[in-house]
């Protein structure tokens, strides 16, 4: 937790002609020009373009900071083509720009034909600042060239600086990737290099320090649906030129931030929800709930560019708002009972967990609580139902920009286990002769879970709710038959969400004469399907998100059967899951119990191998039979 530096941004020197008369900067000073000549032998192979659909010859970008404030972007790239989805990508390239405050220049755009033949793409500017490429013709075994610069003539809205991130390894083959920085004074830059140990080349050229990566033949980088985000995995680095968060702060502060004076639409709201004996805590959840419940998400299609909340009374007209909005109407409540809380900015774990440097890298917004007691609460009114005090996890373990007038406060959300995602049955059930097998089950969940259940369910009436559950629950178990399917709490987020039902499993269990082969229908169940498995992996895999599955069965067996090989354990664990499973007989009852906790996180090429004997041993202990014999045998 860091308060932030009162710092300011560095101020820019005088404007550039070039910028005055919105003329394009020279960059080729940086990194000189690479040609088609210099990367293209030896031709790509037809089985290594058949393998990946593509191969890129050269990547080669520039960003270049001028002393003004402006900022100068090129960009070279040539790549073989050859799968018909790659093709597709380039029949047509669309580039946009503000005229008012940018120029943007296509320098080359070409298709090299597999015959030697080179031809020209079509170049259309359209109205508004929009540029069509059309590259034509396109088969397999053609290689495009596209080379291009972006001049923009006004420093950026939050303050004259850059920030940014570069790859050193993509989804494909590379064979040469060149990525150069240069900061005129009196800016300077501080680079976060990730998973690589990869230093740039540095030089001075007049009054820029340049920064050069220049890297040859990178391999490509298997992915699939299980592989994590690039930034978990990939070598990269993160670059800015800010020295703080400060501006970033102010910037947001500004757009976001509720007005000093409370609204009097806010003070006739507090009134309407608030009672004056409530307590802290009901005070703030009844204010969460109208927020999270009460405004549904979105915006009218003519504000979603807006960036700015939108106003108070609009928003309470329609009912609807957006994550800053409601993070906003949150806060402005809160604060006019009085309680401490501020907006958060931050970058959801779908993008990365990893600690940026300052920029504008933010794609949603929360709200921190501070209790009298000095308690901090995170609310998410725009994460869905989620549970009073539940944050979904995908905000969890981020960092997060706290907005205050006081220059800010940067700090790290913090990150639940399974424990706090939990799916929780208890069962008690009957195994008759005709090996059937029916059970009544109450479940609770909490977290993500709870709040996947109310996405669903809570605005739907009760024979809706009925029959989908109904479908939900059969769909796990081959021959099922739900009764009396109902949802106990579903509606009060102030609770985990709770339902109940009846369970019948025809022929569930199999017999042999004496033996009756029964299996314990668990929820939650592991399967080795899919992504598990195949025998070895090229890329990391990302693991399930944190949850707990509990589950408890006791079953009357059959009269005269008892147990054999009982009672019997199981426990498996490696950092990224444990299970613990046991089935013992007490008088004429299987007490079943089994906890499995998915512990999250990244499985790494080398590490595969152990993820997946773990998995195994668990899907052959959830499908292991329980043995019943007669007695008397």
């Amino acid at each position: 937790m860091n308060q932030l530096s009162t710092e300011r941004p560095v101020k820019p020197k005088r404007k550039l002609w070039r910028t005055r008369f919105k003329v394009a900067r020279n960059t080729l000073c940086f990194a000189p020009r690479i040609s088609y000549d210099d990367v293209c032998q030896p031709a790509v192979s037809e089985e290594e373009l058949q393998h990946w659909g593509e191969s890129i010859l050269l990547s080669d970008s520039t960003a270049v900071l001028h002393r003004d404030g402006t900022i100068t972007r090129r960009a070279h790239n040539m790549t073989a083509l050859y799968a018909n989805e790659s093709l597709a990508q380039w029949d047509e390239v669309y580039r946009f720009h503000d005229r008012q405050t940018a120029l943007h220049k296509i320098q080359t755009a070409k298709v090299y034909l597999p015959d030697g033949s080179v031809r020209k793409a079509k170049k259309v500017v359209q109205p508004y600042g929009q540029t069509a490429v059309n590259f034509y013709p396109l088969r397999p075994g053609v290689t495009v060239e596209l080379e291009e610069q972006q001049d923009y003539f006004i420093p950026d809205r939050i303050a004259a600086c850059m920030w940014g991130q570069e790859y050193f390894q993509f989804s494909i083959p590379c064979r040469r990737l060149r990525y150069t920085v240069a900061v005129a004074e009196p800016f300077t830059l501080q680079y976060r290099l990730h998973l690589t140990d990869l230093e740039p080349r540095t030089w001075k050229h007049g009054s820029y320090q340049v920064y050069q990566w220049d890297l040859h033949d990178l391999p490509g980088y298997e992915t699939d649906d299980g592989t994590p985000h690039p930034r978990e995995v990939l070598p990269w680095v993160d670059l800015t030129t800010l020295t703080s968060w400060e501006p970033i702060n102010r910037f947001y502060l500004n757009d976001l931030e509720p007005p000093e004076k409370t609204p009097p639409q806010i003070q006739k709201l507090s009134e309407e929800l608030i009672q004056e004996d409530q307590t802290e805590e009901e005070k703030i959840f009844t204010a969460y709930k109208y927020a999270s419940e009460d405004v549904r998400y979105g915006r009218h299609p003519n504000e979603l560019a807006l960036e700015k909340t939108r106003e108070v009374g609009s928003m309470l007209e329609d009912m609807r708002g957006d994550c800053k909005d409601k993070s906003s109407l949150l806060v402005s409540l809160l604060r006019h009972l009085g309680i401490e809380s501020s907006i958060a900015i931050l970058l959801t774990r779908m993008n990365g967990s990893a600690a940026l440097l300052p920029g504008a890298r933010f794609d949603h917004a929360i709200v921190s609580v501070t209790t009298a007691s000095g308690e901090r609460l995170w609310l998410d009114p725009a994460g869905g139902p989620v549970t009073f005090k539940d944050i979904p996890y995908n905000d969890q373990g981020t960092q997060a920009l706290l907005l205050n007038r006081e220059a800010g406060e940067l700090t790290t959300i913090p990150e639940g286990g399974p424990e706090l995602h939990q799916i929780n049955r208890v069962c008690e059930g009957t195994l008759a002769s005709d090996c059937s097998y029916q059970f009544t089950s109450e479940v609770t969940t909490s977290g993500d879970t709870a709040m996947e259940f109310r996405l669903k369910y809570v605005n739907r009436n009760e024979d809706y709710t009925s029959l989908t559950l109904e479908k939900e629950l059969a769909a796990s178990w081959t021959g099922a038959r739900i009764e009396a399917p109902r949802f106990l709490d579903l509606k009060e987020i102030s609770q985990p969400v709770r339902y109940s039902c009846q369970t019948t499993l025809d022929q569930w269990a199999r017999q042999i004469e004496d033996i009756i082969l029964f299996r314990i229908p668990w929820i939650g169940s592991m399967q080795t399907a899919g992504l598990i498995n195949v025998q070895k992996r090229n890329s990391a895999l990302q693991t399930p998100s944190p949850i707990r599955f509990s589950d408890s069965h006791r079953i009357q067996i059959p009269a005269g059967f008892s147990g054999y090989g009982l009672p019997y354990e199981h426990h498996f664990e490696c950092k990224w899951g444990h299970y613990q499973a046991s089935v013992r007989v007490e008088d004429s009852f299987l007490i079943c119990a089994r906890q499995v906790d998915h512990l999250g996180g990244i499985v790494l090429q080398n590490e595969y191998p152990e993820f997946k004997e773990y998995w195994e041993s668990c899907t052959r202990a959830d499908a292991l039979d329980i043995v019943l014999m007669k007695q008397g045998i």
